[in-house]
């Protein structure tokens, strides 16, 4: 008998001049509503952080009399969402608790596939390739395909983190994703149990930031293996990887390998 799945994914690295692009992939069954609560807290926790930051930051420009800025401040319209991006010496032992909690719920899996633009160059030099909109079809369609062979049977629906359609694309978004991974499917003689596929806007779905967060803290590692990571931002942030990886039992997620303990936790860097 089949179970209903949901599936959150989440792309990083979307531009083309980034050397990394990776998109994370989270799967989660109909018990979906104890994870989204256990998460919630956190969300609070960091959210009143970043409150208290925005308030102490217009008190300060205001004693400077600096009400420019604060009338900046006051036209943003950005909502607040949890981002790896975000982490900073304020707010990261928040994101190392989310992290602990994650690995509460063993039937959870996430997996990340990662692609080095530099490697799939076969140029001397690097230079932007790999066109982001198909790399983001044909990849996560694969990636979905493989994760569904793992739990199948099962009933599958597709949230994704909102991507912006290119003008010459005719096909939409949902429509493109869904008969990708019909054709991966099909070519595995697997069934297409695949139910429902729509765009959200991250910062209205918990369970995406929580793939960004998981997915950010692998795509760390891949560019500090590279040098491509600050001495400052590894200040603010490696506190919340070294906490992954020690969950984990490795020193690296900048590799391939596949960890069924404390949760499923599968790290794979495509090869040409």
């Amino acid at each position: 008998m089949s179970k209903n799945y949901f599936s959150f994914i989440d792309e990083s690295g979307n531009s083309s001049q980034e050397r990394y692009f990776g998109l994370g992939l989270l799967v989660i069954d109909d018990e979906i509503g104890d994870f989204y609560d256990s998460m919630k807290s956190f969300y609070d926790k960091a959210k009143d952080v970043a409150r208290a930051q925005k308030t102490a930051r217009i008190a300060d420009l205001t004693k400077k009399e600096e009400y420019e800025q604060i009338a900046e401040i006051a036209k943003s319209t950005r909502s607040f969402e949890l981002k790896f991006k975000y982490i900073n010496s304020t707010n990261n032992t928040i994101y190392s608790s989310l992290l602990d909690n994650y690995f509460k719920f063993p039937n959870v899996r996430f997996c990340a596939l990662v692609i080095d633009r530099q490697k799939q160059n076969t140029k001397s030099s690097w230079a932007p390739v790999i066109n982001p909109w198909e790399t983001y079809i044909l990849q996560a369609s694969m990636l979905i395909a493989n994760n569904i062979k793992n739990i199948s049977p099962c009933n599958l629906c597709i949230l994704a983190d909102d991507l912006t359609r290119p003008s010459d694309i005719k096909k939409s978004f949902e429509r493109s994703l869904a008969d990708a991974i019909k054709y991966r499917l099909t070519k595995n003689k697997m069934p297409d149990t695949v139910f429902g596929v729509s765009r959200l806007e991250s910062h209205s779905s918990l369970l995406l930031q929580v793939v960004d967060i998981l997915l950010g803290a692998v795509m760390y590692d891949f560019k500090k293996s590279a040098g491509l990571i600050s001495d400052k931002l590894s200040e603010k942030q490696e506190i919340v990887v070294d906490n992954l990886k020690q969950k984990l039992g490795t020193t690296s997620l900048a590799q391939n390998k596949t960890y069924h303990k404390p949760s499923y936790f599968s790290v794979w860097e495509l090869s040409k």
